[in-house]
């Protein structure tokens, strides 16, 4: 372990190390390698003994092709500084060396040499340099280069087809089993017609740079004198970036069998070139070959950035001017930026290089392969050529830019790898084992083994190996908790003593403090323009400013020259500090009135002891020791080479943007330092949104003549926190009255749609739905081209897969579930046909695979009277939509009659009683009609009677709609979404155009996009519905909208021109005057305007009870089991909750906001989430949301029986003095708005603190 800060400077501290390992994409860590590191003078070692990795894991051969990681976690000596460090990749091999074969072509000529590259690497993938390597049954023994390639050069027989090629490494030291070993098949090239005749290319090296003659030597072989004789030249083409950079001959002598040419590399070669050969054989035979050269990836020009001078070089302060030296190409314009090097220290990947550059060039090469070819046309179709002759020589037209690649194999998923005791020693099945394992972990809600084993949904068999090792581990786990209380204390001020003279240190008028931190700076672009030297390169000196941070600078440049084309030059470093600093760190916010702690940290880089004054500067906004008249300081001695952390109390008393000012200095000397950072206070309180006016624009039906004014009265905010503003938004956009669906929903919002499937039966369904809808609406509405024609090769593939993965999930008798052993699902099943039935026409299906799941449903699953019944319902609940819940039996039959009628045209003449079972199904729809109560179901089982002509008029289904243009329910905004998509569908299916254009407008203004968690229904239906509509429903041009809106105090109105071009581009305005004003609106066309007040409300004084939802939170004190620095206190947080209804809530959702300066222990979270009893779905932690970090977590479901309880810790680094309470709310996903919110606070009961202020001002306590 190498530890530094980023100004270079060793540390001392300590390291936290935990050893894993990577399998697959997923890791398991071994606990016991925990371990706890002293680093001393920035050194640490930490070690995994082989016995602790065959404790965790008892077959180490099966790790093999895996990989260890380690994750390191320093904390410095104050305690100030954390930064954690994985390093991953560490391979698990039963060598020390891997050969690749590497631009090594795939075909010989017999009786020829063969150039056989091969690239050896060290288990860190690094280039292993200086080891031999050798070809089983060939002669000879090379050693690999510095960059780890050899080429072996092989006499390949003359009569075989097919020669396997074994090469291994002849390491002295190493046994014949630890040897590495690659094996290959090499093809004989197929002479033209069977002739005999030959070309072999080679070069002398396997990388050149510019400024090399590289010797090129053309070999011919043939059996016939009168070809050899008859050959007087070899035509070849050089071929780089994509194009044929240059042609010629090269003149042959008589019978000669060698003939070299020198080839000069030049720039324009950058990256790679290839060389393409061939001659004539007359009368009609071609004989070609072709070779790949690598070049070293280098600018095509020159660019170097450095310090002007020797004293530019050296350690800077902060501060303080230097000058760079930019030499670079005449006339290029370059780009520099300083960018801090703590940036890359949370991520290198984006950061750009030269090999970057011409990486991505060697993407776009078209050619195909090392080299060769099958034959005379392969040759040039690999290398990217298209051939056309008029002997009947020609290569295929190729339909891909990219060659097409050879399926990837799977690699196989480790087996049995957790060993954990031998009470889990016990199971011998891999499942089953980790049933046992999770019932031996601790459940911090404390629930017993039984009603753990009732979350358990993989089978008895799991639950009986969970209850057996959970029983088990409990009579002999020691279960005492002890709770601790961390007394939250405040710094006292070392006032100085009677005889130590204030004047010795520095003045702190006389210190300037540092407060310019930016993360990048220099952002500017320079022409060089001086003049050049012999070798066309510029020199320019420029003068620059560095900035306060203490750290290390690295100067990035970047030149674009019309000669010489781009070039990244390495980044030069630039290491700022001083021998004394202050680090001064603050919390990303604080609440308004809560007391936090802060903290300075000074350091010391002298040889000598220091007597140091630090104080910190009196802020009117903030509250602290320090006062107008009397700042707080703190004097004391700083030993050498050393820091200390100083605490400082402060309590925020107002909003916004506030300066916290630490100074110090040093006795006796003219030493000293400050620094000066913004701290962000927020209100107290709860954001929240609250919509004041939705209304329609439509002058010519609303208007007094033609004129239509909207007054819009004020919001009440009788609930608003005191001194905190409020912001009103005014959006206003036009609603063309037949929409042009590509518009309402622009194509650049559907990208996150184009997901990768995977998971089991439902959850590939989940991940497939977004991609076969968004490719069916965008094939529709024809929007490719604005998202991306090639990414229609990207999705399609995409479908692919997910199809395929499905089948996976197939019974022999067509039907569905989400694990093989589970029974079919009855949703399932017809989902997956509505699904396959719409991707057939955008991918290969067999139909009978769609078929197949149709037969099934009318054959297993219908009963005589036409219902068709669930027996399996499907776990993940989310997929469902709303069908989840009232009247089920007939939103299940109707589902599935949209799922038989949308596969008709497939299955009608494979499925023979089909069109019987759909109208036996469509009567009892009928049946039922009149009598259904809710707007999902009447716009469900419309659109099932409209496909099958059932439905004779749209009164029932327009009596249940919400004027016109929407099928709600309330508080459920994505059943509102799938259900009008469900009713637009029947209007269509009935040929209602007047009814239909309110509907696809209300659609379009919710703005919807899909994806997301729980939205599987609402995506596929809204875009089928609008695809649907904009086929069926011409577009209509009459638009003139003008809307002038005078906001409050406000001399003149803001006016909006909404026309067809611009009618759907959304307009608005902003005040944060809560006050009423005005809105008018005239011309022809529709428009809706939305206004929307957000403030902070007051926390609620008392428990109100929640109409929906029972919501408890508890807050303990609890020990972390083992100390970990940095860590001042942790807490266990219990949650508890039940749906208040006659049903369980579907997938609902708790938003817990987390208090200042704690966050969520991950492990607890994930151990929720992945054990075999699942208490969430999923949790995601969010600190976007709000000022403070959110702690999402989703769950399938509440259940309205029984409580559902979660617990975790969370651990606090920031100390504070006063914490406000934070909030935990649930919602059902589906009912966003019927939530209930409940407050905590770690020693408040309730989360209510004692009123700190008077009237609706704040004082200072201390």
């Amino acid at each position: 372990l190498i530890p530094r800060y980023l100004y270079g400077k060793r540390l001392q501290g300590t390291a936290f190390v935990l050893f894993g390992v990577m399998v697959d994409d997923e890791k398991k860590s071994i606990p016991q390698s925990l371990r706890r590191v002293q680093i001393t003078d920035g050194d640490g070692e930490a070690v995994l003994p082989m016995a602790m990795l065959r404790q965790r894991f008892a077959n180490v051969q099966e790790l093999v092709g895996h990989s260890l990681y380690v994750t390191v976690t320093v904390l410095t000596e104050s305690g100030s500084d954390m930064v954690e460090a994985q390093r991953t990749g560490i391979h698990i091999v039963t060598s020390p060396y891997t050969i690749h074969f590497t631009h090594t072509p795939k075909y010989f000529k017999p009786g020829m040499p063969f150039d056989l590259m091969v690239y050896v690497t060290n288990p860190d993938n690094s280039p292993a340099a200086r080891i031999p390597v050798k070809a089983d049954n060939f002669q000879g023994l090379v050693s690999t280069q510095r960059d780890g390639t050899a080429k072996l050069v092989l006499n390949m027989p003359a009569d075989k087809t097919s020669v396997p090629i074994t090469v291994r490494t002849a390491q002295k030291e190493l046994l014949p089993d630890r040897q590495a070993s690659r094996q290959m098949i090499a093809q004989a090239y197929q002479s033209q017609g069977g002739s005999g005749n030959f070309l072999h290319l080679a070069v002398g090296a396997s990388e050149v740079q510019p400024g090399d003659n590289l010797l090129v030597n053309f070999h011919l072989k043939s059996n016939n004198d009168a070809v050899r004789k008859s050959v007087a030249y070899f035509t070849y083409l050089i071929l780089s970036k994509g194009h044929i950079v240059h042609v010629g001959r090269q003149q042959r002598e008589g019978d000669q069998s060698l003939v070299t040419m020198s080839l000069p590399v030049t720039a324009k070669l950058i990256p790679s070139f290839r060389i393409v050969a061939y001659y004539h054989v007359m009368p009609s035979e071609i004989v070609a070959d072709s070779i790949w050269v690598n070049v070293k990836d280098t600018c095509m020009g020159s660019l170097v950035v450095k310090g002007a001078t020797e004293a530019d070089n050296r350690v800077h302060e902060p501060g303080t001017p230097m000058r760079l030296r930019i030499e670079g190409d005449h006339k290029a314009h370059v780009g520099l930026v300083a960018v801090d090097k703590g940036v890359f220290v949370l991520s290198k990947k984006n950061k750009l290089t030269q090999t970057k550059v011409w990486n991505t060039v060697e993407n776009s090469d078209i050619g195909c392969t090392a080299g060769s070819g099958k034959d005379n046309v392969g040759v040039f179709t690999d290398a990217g050529l298209s051939l056309s002759t008029n002997v009947n020589i020609n290569t295929l037209q190729r339909t891909e830019v990219q060659c097409t690649k050879p399926a990837k194999r799977k690699r196989r998923s480790l087996q049995l790898l957790e060993y954990k005791g031998t009470k889990a020693a016990e199971y011998t099945d891999r499942n089953l084992r980790k049933c046992c394992e999770d019932g031996m972990r601790e459940n911090l809600m404390g629930y017993s083994c039984e009603k753990r084993a009732t979350y358990i949904l993989d089978g008895n068999a799991c639950t009986q190996a969970f209850l057996d090792c959970c029983i088990y581990i409990k009579g002999i786990r020691d279960e005492k908790l002890r709770e601790f209380q961390l007394e939250l204390a405040r710094s006292k001020g070392l006032l100085p003593s009677p005889g130590e003279v204030d004047d010795e240190f520095l003045a702190d008028e006389d210190i300037t403090s540092r407060s310019l931190f930016p993360e990048s700076w220099l952002w500017q672009v320079e022409e060089l323009t001086e003049p050049p030297n012999e070798l066309g390169i510029s020199t320019k000196t420029l003068p620059v400013y560095l900035k306060d941070s203490i750290t290390t600078w690295e100067v990035l440049a970047i030149s674009l020259s019309e000669k010489k084309g781009l070039c990244v030059a390495d980044p030069y470093e630039i290491t700022v500090m001083k021998e004394f600093f202050i680090d001064l760190r603050l919390p990303y916010s604080v609440v308004r009135n809560e007391q936090v702690e802060i903290r300075a940290i000074l350091y010391n880089y002298w040889k000598h002891k220091i007597k140091v004054r630090v104080e910190l500067m009196h802020n009117p906004a903030l509250c602290s020791a320090s006062t107008s008249k009397a700042r707080y300081q703190q004097i004391f001695e700083l030993e050498a080479q050393s820091s200390r952390a100083v605490p400082f109390v402060i309590v925020p008393l107002q909003l916004g943007q506030h300066e916290v000012e630490v100074k110090a200095a040093v006795r006796g000397s003219f030493v000293a330092d400050g620094v000066k950072k913004k701290l962000k206070v927020v209100p107290e309180g709860m954001r929240l949104e609250k919509t004041v006016k939705i209304v329609e624009l439509d002058p010519k039906t609303r208007g007094n003549n033609g004129v239509q004014e909207v007054k819009v009265t004020a919001a009440n905010l009788s609930d608003i926190v005191p001194n905190t503003e409020s912001e009103t938004k005014v959006s206003i956009q036009g609603n063309p009255v037949s929409i042009m669906v590509e518009k309402a929903i622009d194509a650049g919002k559907l990208k996150h749609l184009i997901v990768t499937p995977s998971g089991c039966g439902e959850q590939n369904m989940i991940g497939m739905t977004p991609t076969v809808i968004a490719v069916h609406y965008l094939d529709i509405t024809r929007q490719w081209e604005s998202f991306g024609i090639d990414r229609r090769t990207e999705a399609t593939s995409l479908i692919k897969k997910g199809y395929t993965q499905q089948l996976a999930f197939r019974k022999a008798d067509g039907s569905y579930a989400a694990f093989n052993h589970r029974s079919s699902s009855t949703w399932l099943t017809a989902y997956v046909a509505k699904v396959f039935a719409m991707a057939i026409k955008l991918v290969d299906i067999d139909p009978e695979v769609v078929c197949g799941a149709i037969k099934w449903l009318i054959l297993e699953k219908q009963k005589p009277d036409g219902i068709f019944q669930e027996d399996a319902p499907v776990i993940h609940k989310e997929m469902v939509g709303g069908y989840e819940g009232a009247e089920p039996e007939v939103s299940l039959t109707a589902f599935v009659l949209v799922a038989l009628q949308e596969a008709r045209q497939i299955c009608k003449d494979h499925v023979k009683s089909l069109d019987g079972r759909i109208a036996i199904a469509s009567e009892y729809l009928a049946r039922r009609y009149q009598s259904l109560s809710r707007p999902y179901t009447v716009a469900l089982t419309s659109y099932a009677l409209a496909l099958t002509g059932k439905l004779k008029n749209e009164k029932l289904l327009l009596k249940y709609s919400k004027g016109g243009n929407r099928w709600e329910e309330r508080n459920a905004h994505t059943y509102n979404i799938e259900g009008t998509s469900y009713a637009l569908l029947a209007l269509l299916q009935m040929e209602k155009p007047e009814l239909t254009a309110p509907v696809a407008r209300w659609l379009a203004q919710q703005n919807y996009f899909g994806g997301g968690y729980g939205s599987t229904q609402a995506t596929i239906m809204v875009f089928q519905a609008l695809a649907q509509y904009q086929v069926a429903v011409p577009r209509q041009l009459e638009f003139s909208l003008d809307v002038s809106v005078l906001l409050p105090r406000r001399a003149s109105p803001i006016t909006y021109r909404i026309e067809n071009s611009n009618a759907l581009v959304a307009r608005s305005a902003e005040t944060k005057l809560n006050e009423d004003f005005t809105v008018k609106a005239e011309g022809t066309g529709k428009g809706t305007m939305t206004v929307v007040t957000v403030y902070n409300a007051k926390v609620p004084e008392k428990d109100n009870k929640c109409d929906n939802f029972d919501l408890r939170v508890d807050v303990e004190d609890v020990k972390t089991g083992k100390e970990q620095e940095g860590i001042i206190r942790s807490v266990k947080i219990t949650i508890c909750t039940r749906y208040l209804d006659n049903v369980d809530a579907t997938m609902s959702i708790l938003d817990i906001s987390m208090l200042t300066g704690f966050y969520p222990d991950l492990q607890d979270l994930k151990s929720l989430s992945e054990r075999v009893e699942r208490y969430i779905s999923k949790f995601e932690i969010n600190q976007v949301l709000s000022d403070r970090s959110n702690l999402i977590i989703y769950f399938d479901k509440i259940s309205h029986q029984v409580e559902e309880c979660i617990a975790f810790r969370a651990h606090q680094q920031f100390q504070v003095g006063l914490i406000q309470p934070a909030s935990v709310t649930v919602y059902s996903y589906y009912k966003i708005d019927d939530r209930c919110t409940r407050f905590y606070h770690p020693d408040k009961d309730g989360g209510q603190l004692k009123k700190i202020c008077h009237g609706d001002v704040c004082r200072c306590a201390e």
